[in-house]
């Protein structure tokens, strides 16, 4: 006989006169053996989330039949009530309440903190640390925290959110603590303080990347109701998009970081230089470099701090260099105090620390440079403003935010010290006295003077450079560097630089003031016609001292788009310099990043100037020389390319780039006409105007183009 098939054969066996229907469900089963029932809930995966013995008793006893069923109606009763509610009830009315506002702080919180805004991203923060608890709270008053795993989802975020506000708490702190750590010796702590910033930045990452993990995995233990409950795909996808949208900066930051503890942790001192830049005799990295600090690092803090009259170091070069040719006009050979020469502050930090580093002062020690940090006088008035007025004991004068340059540069110029052979000693006395001032700040003052240090970043006022690469990568991601802007590739758009140079002006330039003017006319392919006026006043007429009512002799470069071409050009002024020497019989060497630019230069006698590439731009240079008391204008005509394809369409984006000069003030204004037919989105018209007292260090305009119907 054959045996039947066992497919429709129960391997339970039940008494047909006490047989119980048990309740369906979907995360629970019913199993029963021949001595013993054990009853358990599964969830979609199969793991045991509660287990019930009941044994069979050897005869009927009815109350505890009843309890058993009673139990087991209860748990099954409330898995079910669970369920209903979480698909229709309140909880899925809470929860899809709160998700929304979660995923839309954390995007406000990381906003913040890239705008350095730490307190505005704390509130945001802390506002989901709440929220999140609430929703796990909520969850576990239903059971269901573990049978499905949202309690992973939840923690994870809570996880990444918490890691978030740590960041901008230490942040905090250091923008709080980090000076004082420094310059107090208290090394250790300051490093202790980046370690934990760098490890909370880890945390981020590898929250984001477990949400998207746990997503998947609540997404899979729910797919047996036929939908999301609670949208967690739309939460994970905004939460882990907002951070992805700010990954790259977390990057930098934790590599820039990493970069910083190489630093701080070294065993070896390091050296750091701060250039003391004078906007008012202008060079094109921001000012003549007539004095510098060397910093000495050891362990986290500052050690020692040498300040030095740049004129100290170039008496000891040993090497002769060929300067550049506008600057033949005053020197015969180059040294650190004209390395500054360049636009480009990366390049123009090199060139200065090459001199220095072949100074005897610092060959004979083996002293390398790390990194500079260049300001100019309106950092130290920010300080003067926020300490007060200082009397110098050595000195008959008190010096204020409003007449620090004047008094200082008099005594530069005039006073006893110059007679001494000691120019510079004012600052010499002055630079610990502000160290301290800046130590001794209240917590109110340190974080207006962290507020105002955000504005002199925008501005350009201070800027950094670093050896180490990653310190330079975020230095220079963040516009932070001074470097001249990178054009993306298949750019469509107008790059503008004004850059000038004070030769043999005096300290002019602190009363000249610069308005730039570009009309931009763009025809049907996207080609350019450019209107460029530069207007300049010298108001120093009336001024006692000779230094301010010197002609300012400037020497100015215009940084345009690559492929532009010259027009016309007029109202520049007639100067030539002759070489001061026969450099090639008195064996003077040749700067291979000079010459490079120079091969690159034509002079143009229709013009009367120069063009030539630099920094991966189009320059034009010319003498721009303004007598005081004085106006003069400079009136530049050139064309800039077409859009790529030479096909315009809706929505194509038009770029104006404005690279500002460090220590020079002055408006901006740029006017930009839309093709034919076209108009521009954000000003729904053809023409579009920017105008600026003061403009950014950077500015980036973006335009979209719309067809006119």
């Amino acid at each position: 006989m054959k045996n039947a098939p066992k497919k429709n054969i129960s391997p339970i066996l039940a008494d047909i006169k006490h047989a119980r229907k048990t309740p369906v469900s979907l995360m629970t089963k019913l199993r029963e053996q021949n001595s013993q029932q054990t009853f358990f809930l599964e969830n979609t995966i199969g793991k045991k989330y509660r287990k019930i013995l009941v044994q069979r008793p050897n005869r009927f006893s009815f109350p505890k039949t009843i309890l058993s069923g009673l139990v087991i109606v209860v748990l099954v009763s409330a898995l079910a009530g669970s369920l209903f509610f979480l698909k229709f009830g309140n909880p899925k009315i809470i929860v899809l309440a709160k998700v929304g506002s979660i995923a839309n702080n954390f995007q406000q919180a990381l906003t913040a903190l890239n705008n350095s805004e730490l307190q505005k991203a704390a509130i945001f923060l802390k506002k989901n640390n709440s929220e999140l608890i609430a929703i796990q709270n909520y969850f576990k008053r239903f059971y269901l925290t573990k049978i499905l795993n949202w309690g992973g989802f939840f923690n994870e975020t809570l996880t990444l959110n918490q890691s978030a506000l740590a960041v901008s708490q230490n942040l905090e702190i250091i923008q709080i603590k980090g000076v004082n750590l420094f310059l107090n010796g208290n090394g250790q702590e300051l490093i202790k303080i980046v370690k934990n910033l760098q490890r909370e930045i880890q945390n981020i990452g590898q929250a984001a990347n477990s949400i998207r993990n746990q997503t998947a995995s609540v997404n899979n233990k729910m797919a047996f109701l036929g939908e999301n409950l609670f949208n967690l795909d739309q939460i994970s996808q905004d939460l882990t998009n907002s951070y992805l949208n700010y990954s790259a900066k977390f990057y930098q930051l934790e590599n820039s970081l990493a970069g910083l503890l190489d630093i701080l942790q070294s065993k070896n001192d390091i050296h750091w230089l701060v250039f003391f830049q004078n906007p008012a005799e202008i060079r094109p990295a921001g000012g003549f470099l007539g004095s510098y600090a060397d910093l000495t690092i050891s362990s986290g803090r500052l050690a020692n701090i040498d300040i030095r009259d740049i004129y100290d170091p170039d008496g000891q070069l040993t090497t002769k260099i060929v300067p550049p040719l506008p600057l033949q006009a005053i020197t015969t050979s180059w040294g650190a105090r004209d390395a500054n020469w360049f636009f480009d502050f990366p390049l123009s930090a090199k060139k200065v620390t090459e001199f220095l580093e072949a100074s005897k002062i610092y060959q004979e020690k083996n002293i390398q440079f790390s990194g500079v940090i260049a300001l100019n006088i309106k950092i130290l008035e920010s300080v003067l403003e926020l300490s007060g007025p200082i009397k110098l004991a050595d000195y008959q004068f008190e010096i204020n935010k409003d007449n620090f340059l004047k008094e200082i540069q008099k005594e530069v110029e005039a006073g006893a010290d110059k007679a001494k052979g000691e120019p510079k000693r004012v600052l010499k006395v002055l630079a610990p006295i502000l160290l301290e001032k800046i130590n001794n700040f209240s917590e109110s003052q340190k974080k207006e003077f962290t507020e105002k240090l955000k504005l002199h970043l925008n501005q350009k006022d201070i800027v950094f450079f670093a050896e180490e690469l990653r310190l330079q990568n975020f230095f220079s991601q963040n516009g932070f560097d001074g470097g001249v802007y990178k054009l993306p590739n298949n750019f469509w758009g107008n790059y503008l630089a004004v850059v000038n140079a004070n030769i043999a002006g005096g300290k002019s330039d602190f009363f000249v003031n610069q308005e730039i003017d570009l009309e931009v006319s763009l025809d049907d392919n996207g080609k350019a016609s450019n209107q460029l006026k530069i207007k300049r006043t010298h108001s120093g007429n009336a001024e006692k001292d000779y230094w301010w009512r010197a002609a300012n002799q400037n020497f100015l470069k215009i940084f345009t788009s690559p492929e532009s071409r010259l027009v016309n050009l007029n109202g520049n002024s007639q100067k030539t310099v002759k070489p001061p020497a026969n450099y090639q019989e008195n064996n003077y060497q040749e700067d291979p990043d000079l010459k490079a630019i120079e091969k690159e230069q034509q002079f143009l006698e229709d013009f009367n100037a120069w063009s030539g590439k630099e920094s991966g731009k189009t320059v034009w240079a010319t003498w721009f020389n303004l007598p005081a008391g004085k106006t003069k204008i400079l009136e530049v005509k050139y064309e800039t390319q077409a859009v790529i394809n030479h096909s315009l369409k809706t929505g194509q984006i038009y770029q104006f780039i404005f690279d500002k000069q460090s220590g020079v003030d002055g408006k901006l204004k740029a006017t930009i006409e839309a093709p034919l037919g076209y108009k521009w989105q954000e000003s729904q018209s053809y023409i579009y105007e920017y105008q600026n007292d003061n403009p950014p260090g950077r500015l980036i305009i973006n335009l979209t183009l719309l067809k006119i119907l």
